[in-house]
């Protein structure tokens, strides 16, 4: 029998496991192949790095090498981020913040407190910072992965060297090889599968297999996922698309179903894997197969059983519920959007449309609602009747389910229609607005009007399901103005959507767009300079235009973007669009959720009001010269600069393109004694010695009238006292974390 290992890479959501591989252990069982363990790495190597040992390294780490950066004269760009990142994160008390973070994201009554909420995702966040530092300073956001700056994931030439993927991957190093590495040697495994879904997984998922590939040389290697098939679909030379993945024995192209039991099947009787459909060997193994001529297979998704959720680690992940992804369909029925490029359809924007049918959604549905609540459809779209004669169902059958799905704003929708949705448990639906502008809509081939878009977000929130929306400015031939009309649509329309807002357009090489610039008054398609994974391209507009283009940035619109729901925290967490979380406070608040978060933030300015410090002053930082610091606002500055004019930065030119900044924020003043004060988001803040002087007196909390009784300047003092809660210096005067911890633990075990 051919044991196998089923591994998902960091870096990627902790909040829930990712499906993709409970679909494939569920297909290979059919054919007799239960002996799969599923790895899900990614919340593995973030819960070995907050172990109390790893987090005392790490921090002891940081404090030598921040002593170590302040006593040179000049620093070089990467240190300079080195010296910026470890003085955010090294006045942070993670030991006992850190188990409380985790805490309140498992506790059901903690995790609905909107302010133990945010505190326990900024505690993650800079300890994503914290670990940054052992690889390229900076390099997460998030959970998540910068794509270029001290390197470029879209260059195979980066991406091919074992030392930048490697520094990428040293935050998870430990865990690679005390705990990966010997589950490897002692598990019995003759195949290991790693399934990248996104790209920022892909240099965590080389440097595991080449570790694999070292220790276990007898083990075969296969890569699959999304990211894998994207770089094969994008790579502009086929011949270096395995000068990447060269650990892997094969990669699986496109849908993995039946691939990946054909490698089993090959593997258990014995034989080579086979060159079939959507299997890529690697030319060690077939030195004259041609990348370029693999042949795509798409699956009969209709005799798919229901995925193998159980054999995720559910009492891992960073939520109070289980939430799974399940996926009734795959393509899109629509399937004409000209910016739209999804799967390895080269005729189409998408992968053929397939759906189950009803049935057998009911039937998955029935055994899932056994062990989960809140499921998440998971799909390019969901077909309007399907989704009615569901919620139908759903109701008939009396499952007690909550469900999201992303859908098309149809006129086909109507109050009626949209309740039975809610009453069957959808709490909240995706969907893809694009822009307010009709020329734009009708430019995308969209096939909607923005006056029935209006009409149809409306009748979603009125039959209480909360509408996630997404647009994006910068389509090309696109005016400031008409990007404006898409902020105004948006504004008009604040009360009906909870979560989104508008990204920026981006050009992928399967998009009609590409295939036709001329029919949208663009040229000079082309590649990032630098970047020979051509995933988005580079592209011109006439001169005319340039000087209206949103995609130029002009602040009036970078600001109009940014004031919508820009106070909401991103993926993973609440806020973001689709999230786990998310679907948890949409199904407890309804469409009251931006209320009661708004409630939890909002600051009263109540003068008998006890405030304290909103961060940390860090002792001993005086007179910080600003050409020895810079931040991540300068490395974005950088990025977005040099994206504008096509080309990719990468470690060797970002000395050169680099720009000293003067920190534009509150309270700044010229070079002089100053100390640092660091905001409990990880904002850095240089101040003077007066505004050091007042924050001090806030350190172990106070209040206005209390201030002002000591005061000879109220009125000045008032309003600093007003502007540092503006300006979220200050806040509610809170218990120390360990008093919250010990109220809120229930059950005494925090791992």
């Amino acid at each position: 029998m051919v044991k196998t290992a089923l591994i998902y890479p960091p870096v990627s959501d902790p909040t829930s496991g990712y499906h993709s591989l409970c679909c494939l252990a569920g297909y290979a069982r059919q054919y007799g192949f239960e002996d799969i363990d599923i790895i899900d790495s990614n919340i593995d190597s973030w819960l070995y790095t907050v172990a109390p040992e790893q987090i005392g390294m790490t921090m002891q780490s940081v404090k030598e090498r921040s002593v170590q950066l302040q006593t040179r004269e000049q620093l070089t760009p990467i240190e300079q981020m080195e010296l910026h990142y470890a003085l955010k994160v090294q006045g942070m008390n993670f030991a006992e913040a850190l188990p409380a973070a985790l805490h309140t994201f498992r506790d059901e009554a903690a995790f609905f407190d909107y302010r133990l909420y945010t505190s326990a995702v900024e505690t993650v966040m800079l300890w994503m910072d914290a670990l940054s530092l052992k690889g390229f300073p900076g390099q997460f956001r998030g959970f998540s992965l910068a794509t270029s700056g001290f390197y470029n994931i879209f260059s195979s030439l980066d991406m091919r060297d074992p030392e930048i993927t490697g520094m990428i991957s040293r935050p998870f190093a430990d865990y690679y090889s005390k705990e990966l590495i010997p589950g490897m040697i002692t598990g019995g495994y003759s195949l290991v599968g790693i399934s990248i879904t996104y790209v920022a997984q892909i240099p965590f998922a080389l440097s595991m297999a080449r570790l694999i590939r070292t220790s276990c040389p007898e083990i075969r290697i296969i890569f699959g996922g999304t990211a894998v098939s994207d770089y094969w679909k994008y790579i502009l030379d086929k011949k270096d698309f395995f000068a990447v993945f060269d650990p892997a024995d094969a990669c699986i192209i496109g849908e993995g179903e039946s691939a990946f039991v054909s490698i089993l099947q090959a593997l258990e009787h014995g034989t080579p894997i086979p060159a079939s459909a959507n299997i890529a060997l690697h030319p060690r193994h077939q030195a004259a197969h041609d990348p370029a001529a693999l042949r795509i297979k798409y699956e009969d998704i209709c005799s798919f059983p229901v995925p193998e959720y159980s054999k995720l680690p559910w009492e891992k992940y960073l939520s109070p519920f289980p939430f799974i992804y399940y996926s009734p369909s795959r393509g899109c029925y629509w399937n004409r959007c000209t910016f739209c490029d999804y799967g390895l359809n080269t005729d189409s924007p998408t992968s053929p449309w397939r759906q189950y049918p009803l049935d057998k959604i009911i039937e998955d549905l029935r055994t899932l609602a056994v062990t989960f609540k809140y499921i998440y459809f998971s799909v390019d779209v969901l077909s309007p009747a399907l989704l009615l004669k569901l919620a139908a169902a759903i109701l008939e059958e009396g499952l007690d389910i909550r469900w999201g799905a992303e859908i098309r704003l149809e006129e086909y929708w109507t109050p009626e229609r949209c309740e039975l949705l809610h009453q069957s448990g959808c709490t909240a639906i995706s969907v893809g607005f694009e822009s307010g502008n009709q020329r734009i809509l009708n430019l995308i081939n969209k096939g909607t009007r923005v006056d029935r878009l209006q009409e149809t977000i409306q009748m979603f929130s009125e039959a209480g399901i909360g509408v996630q929306i997404m647009g994006f400015t910068g389509f090309p031939t696109e005016t400031v103005e008409d990007a404006l009309g898409s902020v105004e649509f948006l504004e008009k329309n604040t009360m009906y959507w909870t979560f989104g807002g508008l990204g920026q357009f981006v050009l992928t090489k399967g998009a009609i767009i590409a295939k036709e610039p001329e029919r949208f008054n663009i040229h000079g398609v082309r590649p990032f300079e630098g970047e020979d994974v051509a995933w988005r391209l580079h592209y011109s507009e006439p001169e005319d235009l340039l000087a209206d283009s949103s995609r130029c940035g002009p602040k009036e619109l970078t600001e109009a973007k940014a004031s919508l729901r820009g106070s909401l925290l991103d993926r993973p967490w609440v806020g973001g669009v689709d999230t786990a979380h998310s679907m948890f406070y949409h199904e407890r608040f309804g469409n009251h959720i931006l209320s009661i978060i708004g409630g939890a933030n909002h600051t009263p300015a109540n003068g008998d009001t006890v405030m304290e410090l909103n961060g940390h002053l860090l002792e001993g930082h005086y007179y910080l010269p600003v050409h020895k610091l810079f931040s991540k606002k300068d490395l974005d500055h950088i990025l977005d600069t040099s994206e504008r004019e096509g080309k990719a930065v990468t470690a060797q030119n970002i000395s050169e393109l680099l720009q000293w900044w003067k920190p534009d924020v509150p309270g700044y003043a010229e070079p002089q004694e100053q100390q640092l004060f660091v905001r409990r988001d990880g904002t850095l803040f240089p101040f003077p010695a007066p505004m050091i002087v007042f924050l001090r007196k806030f350190e172990h909390g106070l209040s206005l009238t209390e201030l002002l009784q000591h005061s000879s300047q109220q009125e000045f003092h008032t309003k600093l006292w007003q502007h540092c809660i503006s300006n979220r210096f200050l806040r509610l005067k809170q218990p120390p974390v360990t008093e919250v911890y010990r109220a809120l633990d229930r059950g005494g075990v925090f791992s």
